[in-house]
């Protein structure tokens, strides 16, 4: 395996690991960014208390997300075909689920 490729295959998994820890603390909160999750606290709707460390661990999450992104552009791995990208690195077959 060459190293654009392992390095690619790393940033894939990071990315994916990423994405669910967002997933998991926006969906707890019922926000898609570190922005509605800051209104929400200045409504009154949630506390700084309920919240603790999340709105800094969202923003961070957020912050990765993004310069991963752009390490996967480098490598030409378009946002939209990480996965498939994904299969094609780690030379899985394509499967099918039709009969």
């Amino acid at each position: 395996m060459n190293d654009k490729k392992a390095k690619a295959i790393l940033l894939i998994e990071k990315i994916r690991l990423i994405e669910s820890e967002i997933f998991q603390l926006s969906a707890k909160y019922g926000v898609k960014s570190v922005e509605e999750l800051d209104k929400k606290i200045k409504k009154g709707t949630l506390t700084e208390k309920i919240v603790g460390d999340d709105v800094f661990t969202l923003d961070y999450l957020l912050e990765e997300k993004e310069k991963i992104e752009q390490e996967l552009a480098k490598l030409h791995i378009k946002k939209s075909e990480v996965w498939k990208n994904l299969q094609h690195l780690l030379e899985l077959p394509k499967l099918s689920f039709r009969i």
